[in-house]
């Protein structure tokens, strides 16, 4: 390039140019797939490299052709090239952990001495001009949309469309599946306005955007991983033990952000040091990942086929103690502080009972012991009529299978649009959930 962009030929150049050379290059390695297969790891690498870029659209280009090169070539794998998609997908998760977010806070107890590796100027660094500074990037993580990254302008989470032009964007189910609101569970003795301004250094404030871009860059893994394994022929090629190594990339991505979201000292120290406006989470994560992954084992677990039989029993000890913990912390949540959280986990709560209640006769009888306190504790919460639904149904099948009682609310299950889990899409239970259909 004979000169350097300004931003908006940046975004037009990665638009049109960029986006039309990797798709080529996709085209390329597809039509000349015997010859260049053994390259597959330096695409895969290239476009991991896209991905990992502090640019939203880049970052969008190259998850969108990762998804194109697998579809395109889905049924040419072999079991050696589906390793090199799943060892890729693991380095991308492990380069989009926000680990930093645990050593970010300088004040009290949290690294005080983390300057030299988090960004922090030393005292004598004069302070930026705070109209210089950068804005945060959309991380929005709580539900509030911010600026920038690098400088580019950044596109809303939905509107992908225009970007990638012809190719899909993020499905209108997984865009209502965290909601939009700007609340966040109270904070008792914290007030959401520091008493002075907080002066945030142009080093340390480069620090936290590398930190939210990783975050932003976590939930577009997520995004991922349900798209391409929302499609029939990308779930149905790869094998069994591969596709329960990708579910623990989410399991580590929930239990990440669960850790993070349940500290809320240090989300009160990073928010008064102007991490963000508001005392930051990864609610979005949390949930995202935890959808994703009961959906995909929920699917997996129902799955009669030889394949997915030889790893019933794995795909099970995943499973199940993951939707115990989400049932059971969401009992836990506070109705008068945590409505949006409620809000948020209420439809993968749903998901997880319809699934259950599916089950095979002889692994619902196996499981009772652990869903139906989980009911009961239901029961005793303000459940809204989807949740009503669903814990009608797991009582339902309980008197079927316990007493031979059939009744109106499990016999018609198939019929009222609540999803069984055998259904080939990720996140209908989700859309029928949230009445998008």
């Amino acid at each position: 390039m004979s000169k350097a962009l300004n931003h908006e030929e940046l975004s037009v150049w990665l638009s049109t140019t960029m986006i039309q050379a990797l798709r080529n290059m996709i085209s390329l390695f597809t039509h000349f797939f015997e010859s260049l297969e053994y390259m597959l790891d330096r695409f895969l690498d290239l476009l991991a490299l896209c991905i990992c870029q502090e640019n939203d659209t880049l970052a969008r280009i190259g998850s969108n052709c990762l998804q194109q090169l697998i579809l395109q070539n889905v049924h040419k794998f072999t079991p050696e090239h589906w390793e090199k998609v799943v060892g890729a997908f693991v380095d991308l998760f492990a380069r989009t952990e926000a680990t930093a977010l645990f050593s970010a806070a300088t004040s009290s107890s949290y690294r005080k001495d983390s300057s030299a590796s988090n960004g922090l100027a030393m005292a004598e660094t004069p302070s930026a001009d705070p109209a210089s500074i950068p804005q945060e990037s959309p991380l929005n993580l709580n539900g509030e949309e911010l600026s920038t990254i690098e400088g580019t302008p950044r596109r809303p989470r939905g509107n992908t469309t225009a970007t990638m032009q012809s190719d899909r964007s993020l499905s209108p189910s997984k865009q209502a599946q965290i909601g939009d609101g700007n609340e966040l569970e109270s904070f008792n003795n914290t007030s959401q306005t520091p008493n002075a301004p907080v002066v945030v250094t142009a080093a340390r404030r480069r620090f936290f955007n590398q930190i939210i871009t990783k975050c932003v860059l976590q939930l577009l893994m997520i995004d991922t991983v349900s798209e391409l394994f929302s499609n029939d022929s990308v779930y149905a090629a790869i094998p069994s033990h591969l596709l329960l190594r990708l579910m623990s990339l989410l399991k580590k991505s929930y239990h990440f952000a669960k850790r993070f979201n349940e500290d809320r000292d240090l989300r009160t120290k990073l928010f008064r040091e102007g991490f963000m406006r508001q005392p930051p989470n990864l609610l979005k994560q949390e949930s995202g990942s935890a959808s994703v992954y009961v959906s995909i084992l929920l699917r997996m677990f129902s799955d009669d086929g030889e394949e997915r039989k030889a790893s019933r029993a794995e795909t099970e000890q995943a499973l199940i103690p993951l939707c115990a913990d989400i049932v059971s912390s969401y009992i836990e949540l506070d109705e008068d502080t945590q409505q949006r959280n409620i809000i948020t986990w209420r439809p993968v709560v749903v998901d997880v009972l319809e699934g259950y209640t599916a089950f095979h006769t002889e692994d619902f009888e196996r499981h009772a012991i652990t869903f139906t306190p989980l009911g009961v504790g239901l029961m005793n919460r303000d459940m809204g009529p989807e949740l009503q639904r669903a814990v009608q149904g797991l009582w339902a099948r309980v008197t079927e299978i316990k007493f031979g009682v059939k009744t109106f609310a499990h016999t018609s299950k198939t019929t009222s649009g609540l999803v069984s889990p055998s259904k080939p899409t990720m996140f209908s239970g989700r859309r029928s959930s949230r009445g998008s259909r």
